[in-house]
């Protein structure tokens, strides 16, 4: 999304993180559809099976008296139970705008069982509301984007959406391998 302006939405009360107006926002009315979940942008967070890379990607985002800006949103357990959806969630915010840092950030999932994934260092920003971390990209070369490409035994990946890991059915979905990233906050030997 480029170049949006949102405007007068998102839930208010409690939710004066970015925006402290008494008027920002909505206020529950259900004329207009504004409810105590109501938020400027939902990440649904409920499958196992179907993850993407990259989620979204925004620039020249404009926020005009909102509320709740964030909110990952699992509408089968309300996050209670975390998802593979859920822990990788993430956005490129190119230009910071979506943020507010005002510079090229990628935010993650701040869900505590995503560990330190999306908190790759002591001056990540935490949004309590979403709950994500934002990365300034600027903080230094290693923070970038990357890609790798997993291939497991085909006897194990098919059985992907119908004996494990599935899109919100609550099938088991058991952690297959780790990885981590390399820095003073990671150590290996703490496994």
């Amino acid at each position: 999304i480029t170049n949006a302006l949102f405007r007068n939405c998102g839930y208010r009360d409690g939710y004066d993180h970015y925006d402290a107006s008494p008027t920002r926002g909505c206020d529950g009315n259900n004329v207009n559809g504004c409810n105590s979940g109501s938020t400027v942008w939902g990440f649904l967070t409920h499958s196992d099976q179907f993850t993407v890379e990259l989620m979204q990607a925004t620039s020249g985002i404009t926020f005009e008296n909102c509320g709740r800006r964030y909110k990952l949103a699992d509408f089968r357990t309300n996050n209670a139970v975390s998802t593979v959806s859920g822990r990788s969630q993430n956005w490129l915010d190119t230009d910071g705008t979506a943020s507010g840092l005002n510079e090229p950030t990628i935010i993650g999932s701040g869900l505590s069982d995503a560990g330190k994934w999306w908190k790759v260092d002591g001056n990540t920003v935490h949004d309590p509301h979403g709950p994500l971390e934002f990365i300034r990209v600027n903080d230094g070369p290693e923070r970038g984007l990357g890609h790798m490409r997993l291939r497991w035994d085909d006897s194990i990946h098919n059985t992907v959406g119908s004996s494990s890991c599935g899109n919100g059915n609550g099938l088991p979905c058991p952690a297959l391998g780790r990885i981590r990233h390399i820095g003073p906050l990671f150590d290996a030997s703490k496994d």
